[in-house]
């Protein structure tokens, strides 16, 4: 019997449905999906995750944020332990928004947002996230405006902000033309093929 599914283990909503998105595209597998509460559980559940890829592919991906590179973060997430064959370490530079932003001709058309205003190398961004609310708060349309916080909140991202951009990522967003903007997201696409 052929492989069906693989496990997927992602920081939170919006990398799921990313990695979910990508997944059935590039192999045309379904998902079981773990995860979703953060880098830090990601990091502690990460032996856990290698003893389950040994029999089934499983797919982690996390966000770089402000560590060095890939290369480093996964080192000093694994220390000395060896990952295996069906162990995909992914590491999405700098965030997750910086995929999504490197598609910029889908999310001008989205958002609203001028397609000069959005920019042409997002994984150099410092911070993705910020900068995609900042596109938004100045330039966007209001109907994508929910993803601000409210004036005041303490909170980053408004109530919407998965919501929002869970549906552009399964109805607009090309990963094949944010692919060539995003060198981490071609990586992502290209181990996922070898499956």
């Amino acid at each position: 019997m052929g492989l069906t599914a693989i496990y997927i283990a992602t920081e939170d909503t919006l990398s799921e449905a990313v990695t979910e998105r990508l997944v059935l595209e590039d192999s045309g597998l379904d998902t079981i999906s773990l995860g979703r509460v953060g880098k830090d559980y990601l990091r502690k559940k990460l032996r856990e995750f290698t003893r389950i890829a040994r029999s089934i592919p499983f797919f982690l991906l996390t966000d770089l944020d402000c560590d060095e590179c890939p290369a480093a973060l996964i080192n000093n997430w694994r220390r000395t332990m060896i990952l295996p064959e069906g162990m995909f370490f992914r590491v999405a530079v700098r965030g997750i928004e910086a995929w999504l932003l490197a598609d910029r001709e889908g999310f001008a058309n989205f958002s609203g947002v001028p397609l000069h205003r959005v920019p042409m190398h997002p994984e150099k961004l410092c911070n993705p996230k910020e900068a995609l609310l900042n596109l938004v708060r100045r330039h966007g349309k209001r109907s994508v405006k929910n993803i601000l916080p409210d004036r005041g909140s303490t909170s980053k991202i408004g109530l919407a902000y998965n919501q929002v951009l869970c549906g552009f990522v399964q109805e607009l967003w090309s990963p094949d033309r944010a692919a060539q903007a995003a060198d981490s997201l071609n990586r992502f696409r290209r181990r996922l093929r070898e499956l």
